[in-house]
Order: C-alpha cells, then structure tokens, then sequence
C-alpha cells in the first residue's frame, strides 16, 4: 500500500496508453481513476511524472513533486484517448524519465496503463523489452496495469512484467481499484 510510512521514497512514471482503443469507461476513465487513488496514497517524499502514447509520444508532466497534487490531478484529468499505439517509443520515454530519478533508497517504477494493444512501431514484447533493458539494469522497475477486456493481450502485458522486474495487474471494474 502505498500510504505505509515504512516505504521507500517512490519516483513514479505513469506511462499512459491513449490511443483510440482506450477510449471507454473501463479503459481510459478507470485508468485515470486509479492514477487519481494512487497519486492520493503518495506523500512529499514522492515525485509522479505522465508520458502519453498513442501515434506518438509526449512528456505531459516532468517529475513534480507529490504534494503538488492539484498539478498532477489537473494533468491526469485532461487525458484524452485517439490515434494509432506506438508502445515502444512511449516505454523508451517513460524509461528515461524515471531513471533520472534512481538512487539509493528511493523505488523507480513505470506504471503502464493500457489496453496492451501495440499496434504502431516495434510492437512485440521482446522487441519493446530490449530497448528498455538498460534502464532496468539501472534499477528501474515496471508494473503494467491492463484495462478492457475485448483487446487485453495478458501474455505481452505479463512478459513484459516479469521482464522489466515487475508485475502485471489487470483492472476491469472500479471495484478492483483500492
């Protein structure tokens, strides 16, 4: 739980898929929801930074520090879904922002929102794994969280999990959220 004072210090890159097949209530409206819970689990110790994909890439919030959370809110709320995915080049991104952010004591970690459907640049799980490889050794962790059920491709999420030192969730409903 992210509330727990025993924690490490977390630098956290939401990494979110807003290509035209997260449009929907149980895709891109949950992701933003849980985004929103967990940003409110975070304290001053924490930064949170946003990096969309869809047919390309944008850094929509650099590293701001958690007790900005009005900021990190008001970007979060205005994410909209549309386009092509290029998985790939949002991983990269995602990936070099948060290694900005590694060191001692302090947990780096890419969170993926999406619907796992890569369908523009290198769309293979091994292919999007190896161009973010050194980041992981550099001591940057990945958690991808699946939304929506019709494309959900659980293997490439979960390969990419294990992959990237990390673990793979899948939320279908507001209820799973907490």
């Amino acid at each position: 739980r992210f509330g727990n004072a025993e924690r490490k210090p977390a630098n956290l890159v939401f990494l979110v898929d807003t290509s035209g097949s997260m449009a929907g209530p149980d895709r891109l409206e949950l992701a933003k929801k849980s985004m929103h819970l967990l940003v409110d689990g975070l304290d001053e110790r924490d930064t949170v930074a946003i990096a969309t994909y869809a047919g390309d890439t944008s850094l929509r919030l650099r590293a701001t520090n958690a007790d900005e959370k009005s900021v990190i809110h008001r970007v979060i709320d205005g994410l909209s879904s549309g386009g092509g995915t290029a998985m790939e080049s949002g991983m990269v991104l995602a990936y070099r922002e948060a290694v900005k952010g590694v060191r001692e004591g302090v947990e780096s970690r890419v969170l993926v929102f999406t619907d796992g459907d890569a369908n523009i640049g290198a769309t293979s799980s091994t292919t999007i794994l190896s161009s973010v490889q050194n980041f992981v050794h550099d001591g940057v962790t990945l958690t991808t969280v699946g939304f929506g059920m019709g494309n959900y491709r659980d293997n490439a999420l979960e390969q990419l999990a294990d992959k990237g030192n990390g673990q793979s969730l899948y939320i279908d409903g507001a209820a799973e959220l907490e």
